[in-house]
């Protein structure tokens, strides 16, 4: 994980503590979007969508194993972060030669299950539901799509 301070944010408060997936990240004329699908099956898939981003990384959460330096108050499962101080900002920085040294750039992290989405941004994103994308997931008959 990109180092900085992991703060726990709740923008939906009822997928606070539950465990999400990551089922698509669009780029497109549409805007950045990151599809998350909760595990219990009676929650509809949340859409993450920012108007404009600067950055976004996408990696399997198996590949992120180092620690952080306040991982004693992260606590998972929980999908939403903050993080502040962040390595990822301090390179975005480094990488663009600070033409955007006085913008308040905020660094997102998303945690799902399977995947971890860093999105730097300088805005917050919108949220809105998919009913219709209450599918299972493959292999798993009791995500049945309900009618």
């Amino acid at each position: 994980m990109w180092q900085g301070k992991y703060q726990r944010w709740d923008p939906v408060p009822r997928l606070a503590g539950k465990v999400l997936y990551c089922e698509a990240v669009h780029d497109d004329w549409e805007g950045f979007r990151v599809w998350l699908r909760p595990e219990e099956p009676s929650l509809p898939m949340l859409i993450v969508k920012f108007a404009s981003r600067l950055l976004y990384a996408n990696s399997d959460e198996g590949d992120r194993l180092a620690g952080i330096r306040n991982m004693e108050e992260v606590k998972f499962p929980h999908a939403f972060w903050i993080v502040a101080e962040s390595a990822l900002v301090d390179e975005f920085h480094r990488q663009s030669v600070g033409i955007r040294a006085n913008d308040k750039i905020v660094h997102y992290a998303f945690l799902s299950a399977n995947d971890c989405i860093d999105v730097l941004s300088l805005e917050h994103p919108s949220f809105s539901y998919d009913e219709k994308a209450q599918q299972s997931a493959p292999g798993d008959a009791s995500r049945a799509t309900r009618a």
